[in-house]
């Protein structure tokens, strides 16, 4: 565990798809590393959150009551954003959307994309709360971003499969030189399914 606050870095953020990470942050370069794609399929993917790194560590910083640079405690304000698209038994498909904070390991807030207001989890998010619902323009945003998800999944379940490594391996049946034994060694394929 790190002893001071300032061993981690300031902001990390990363974008996932079916478990594959197609785009991080990265701190050094201060800029979204984008993978996973080809170009001509970036420009048919969605934008990025519009909330700015700079925006988030402000955010961080008011939760923290850190006024100054550094703080001297180590804080961790966590989002997650993004859809999940659900095959129901009755064979219809349900369409979930979810913009969440956690801080400090607890569940914090949540926003409401059809009511634009936000859901307070922990008494510590009343204040917050009530100074982000006020903000119409960025949760008409975030409403906007979130709707687009669908653009999200298609994009993302076009990706190219990386096709599997095939080995066979044969070796004669002891007691038996008439039968063989076939092994099959398959790796590096994604999907698993």
């Amino acid at each position: 565990a790190p002893s001071k606050a300032n061993t981690l870095p300031e902001f990390s953020a990363e974008a996932v798809a079916d478990d594959r990470q197609i785009i991080h942050y990265n701190n050094e370069d201060q800029s979204w590393v984008r993978s996973s794609l080809t170009e001509d399929d970036w420009t048919e993917a969605p934008a990025l959150p519009p909330d700015s790194r700079d925006w988030f560590i402000h955010q961080m910083k008011t939760l923290s009551n850190c006024a100054s640079t550094q703080c001297s405690e180590l804080h961790v304000l966590k989002r997650k954003t993004g859809c999940e698209l659900k095959k129901l038994p009755d064979g219809t498909m349900n369409l979930t959307v979810f913009d969440e904070y956690g801080f400090d390991g607890e569940d914090f807030i949540t926003f409401n994309s059809d009511t634009l207001q936000w859901i307070d989890k922990n008494p510590k998010a009343k204040e917050t709360k009530m100074r982000w619902d006020q903000q119409t323009e960025r949760n008409e945003l975030l409403q906007h971003y979130l709707k687009t998800c669908m653009n999200w999944i298609s994009t993302f379940n076009n990706m190219k499969k990386t096709p599997p490594d095939v080995h066979v391996f044969v070796r004669k049946a002891p007691g038996d030189q008439c039968k063989l034994f076939l092994s099959c060694l398959v790796t590096g394929f994604y999907p698993r399914d």
